[in-house]
């Protein structure tokens, strides 16, 4: 992510790519880790110049979940998109979206973050109840660059439909959770956790909660299924 940074405030273009196979200091939302073993996971961070209005930057990191989902359903793994910027497989996590906006100018430039578990066979302690991979859901033990021709393809196209009402309507088909209670968490803020029922999407990406107050908005927020508050994954 600091690579691709770097590169965009250089004036690197749409599309620029860095990949790595390994991470000393990767990085997740609010500070968290992103823990990975050399040649075990697929890495990238991408320069992002979307042509899209301000208040749909949003759907980037929604794209780049449903690209994830669609690349390793086609591999057979039953992946699916827990709003707003993990892929699972049941409760375990597969993969994960970090999206950081930046502005040159008057153009938003975004910094696209993804890491895809592949390889692994065992996780740390710390994460091994809550952790799965390509290789544990479907027994294959492909090489991680063997993943990015055709994640990359779905990004594409991805992005290039984002700002369609219809891509929203693909996206909840991918949700984890619509229709079930869910525990809507805000770190980093002294906002209570929000439980309700999660019925889908706005226009710009943000998630519905139904609640007995009311139908709420949420544009940033932890998403842990279930109707108990709890610490997100």
């Amino acid at each position: 992510m600091s690579e691709a940074a770097a590169w965009a405030a250089a004036g690197a273009p749409h599309g620029a790519l860095v990949t790595a196979t390994h991470q000393t200091a990767g990085r997740g939302r609010h500070g968290r880790a992103w823990l990975d073993a050399p040649g075990q996971s697929l890495m990238l961070s991408l320069v992002l110049r979307p042509d899209l209005p301000s208040d749909r930057l949003g759907l980037v990191g929604l794209a780049a979940g449903w690209a994830l989902v669609q690349s390793l359903q086609a591999v057979g793994v039953e992946a699916g998109l827990k709003w707003p910027n993990d892929v699972v497989v049941g409760t375990r996590k597969l993969a994960g979206v970090l999206a950081e906006t930046r502005w040159d100018g008057a153009a938003p430039v975004v910094i696209l973050g993804l890491g895809l578990n592949v390889r692994q066979r065992s996780f740390p302690p710390a994460v091994a109840d809550r952790a799965t991979s390509v290789a544990l859901e479907t027994g294959l033990d492909p090489a991680p660059g063997t993943l990015l021709a055709p994640l990359l393809e779905a990004l594409a196209d991805a992005l290039d439909r984002a700002g369609r009402p219809a891509f929203v309507r693909d996206v909840e088909a991918a949700l984890v959770g619509r229709g079930a209670p869910v525990t809507v968490a805000f770190p980093g803020t002294d906002r209570a956790a929000l439980v309700g029922t999660a019925t889908g999407l706005a226009a710009d990406g943000a998630l519905r909660v139904a609640t007995a107050s009311g139908v709420e908005t949420v544009h940033a927020g932890e998403v842990t299924l279930g109707a108990t508050p709890a610490e997100a994954s």
